[in-house]
C-alpha cells in the first residue's frame, strides 16, 4: 500500500471535498477520485459516502483514517531517524581508550560531545593499547584511542593524535631526584621497572630504543602490567622507569619524575579504526577528540 495514497485519502478525510483536497494537494481532482477509488478497491471497503452535495467517512473510512495517521507519523518519524542518522545526530558509538587518552583528553572530549550530540551515546571502554587493537580489528570497538604498534595491520587506520613526551621516574630518594632534567644515560647503571611487552608492545618498544639511542640495554629488575604497579614499585626503590608525561604527573608514594635532556624520546597517541568504518556519529566524535587534543597542554 502506497504511502501517497493514504496521503491522498487524508486530506479527503480532513477536507470531506474531493475538490478542496484536490487544491490541497496540488493534483487533478478526477486523478484522485481515480486514487481513492484504487484504495478502496485495494482494501476491499468503502472508505466514503458520496453524493453529488457532500462526502462523509463510512465507519470503516474513520477506523481506517485513525490508523492511517499514526502510520504516516511513524513513518515521517522513521525518516526524520534516518536523516539525523546520516548527519551522525542519533546513533550509538563505541569507543576504546587507553590510561594517558583517560586522563588527558577523553573527559573534555566526551563532555564536549555530549554537549553538541546528546542523542548520540557513547560505550567506553578502558583497554590496553594491544587489547583495543584486537577489539576494534574484531569489530567489537568502532574506534580506540591507544599507542599503535609499529606495523599495523592493513584493515585498521592509524592516525596520529599528539605525541606523549617520555619522562624518567625516580625513588624519592634516588641521587638525581633533585635535578629539574636528566640525561637518559646516568640511568645505564640502574635496575629498571618496565611493563611486559605483551600488554604494551609499543611503549615497551620505545623504552627500549630510547635506552639503546642513549647507548646501553636496560637491566630488568621487575615486569609489570599496570602502570600503577611500575608507579608503585619505583616509589618503594625497586628500580626507574620510563612513562608518558601524563601518566607520571599522577605519580604516588613519593615517586617523582623528571624530563630528559635532550627530549625527544615519545610515544605517539592515536585513533585507530575499520577502513570500513564510515559512522557519521563516529566522525563527529573523532573531530571533537582532535580539538580537544590541540588545546591540551604536555602533561595535563
Amino acid at each position: 500500500m502506497e504511502n501517497r495514497r493514504l496521503k491522498f485519502f487524508v486530506a479527503v478525510a480532513e477536507e470531506l471535498h474531493f475538490t478542496r483536497a484536490s487544491a490541497r494537494l496540488l493534483i487533478a481532482q478526477p486523478y484522485l477520485s481515480q486514487e481513492i477509488r484504487r484504495l478502496e478497491q485495494e482494501i476491499g471497503v468503502e472508505l466514503f459516502v458520496r453524493t453529488k452535495r457532500s462526502v462523509a467517512l463510512t465507519p470503516a473510512g474513520s477506523a481506517f483514517l485513525e490508523r492511517v495517521r499514526i502510520v504516516l507519523d511513524n513513518t515521517a518519524d522513521a525518516v526524520r531517524a534516518a536523516q539525523r542518522a546520516s548527519r551522525g545526530e542519533i546513533g550509538r558509538i563505541r569507543v576504546g581508550f587507553t590510561r594517558v587518552a583517560a586522563i588527558g583528553v577523553i573527559p573534555n572530549a566526551i563532555a564536549r560531545f555530549r554537549s553538541a550530540y546528546p542523542d548520540v551515546e557513547v560505550l567506553l571502554k578502558d583497554v590496553s593499547s594491544d587489547e583495543g587493537l584486537e577489539v576494534v580489528r574484531t569489530g567489537q570497538l568502532d574506534l580506540c584511542l591507544l599507542h599503535p604498534p609499529r606495523i599495523v595491520d592493513p584493515a585498521l587506520n592509524i592516525e596520529t593524535i599528539w605525541l606523549e613526551p617520555l619522562v624518567a621516574l625516580l625513588p624519592p630518594k634516588h641521587p638525581l631526584a633533585d635535578m629539574r632534567r636528566i640525561s637518559l644515560q646516568r640511568l645505564r647503571s640502574e635496575p629498571w621497572v618496565i611493563h611486559h611487552r605483551e600488554t604494551a608492545s609499543r611503549l615497551y618498544d620505545e623504552i627500549i630504543a630510547a635506552c639503546a639511542a642513549a647507548g646501553f640495554a636496560p637491566r630488568m629488575a621487575q615486569r609489570t602490567a599496570r602502570m600503577t604497579t611500575t608507579i608503585s614499585m619505583v616509589a618503594s626503590g625497586i628500580g626507574v622507569a620510563l612513562m608518558p608525561i601524563t601518566q607520571a604527573q599522577l605519580a604516588f608514594g613519593g615517586a617523582v619524575y623528571r624530563e630528559l635532556r635532550p627530549p625527544g624520546s615519545s610515544i605517539p597517541v592515536a585513533f585507530a579504526w575499520r577502513r570500513d568504518q564510515t559512522a557519521p556519529a563516529l566522525t563527529h566524535f573523532m573531530a571533537v577528540v582532535r580539538h580537544s587534543a590541540s588545546r591540551r597542554k604536555v602533561g595535563s
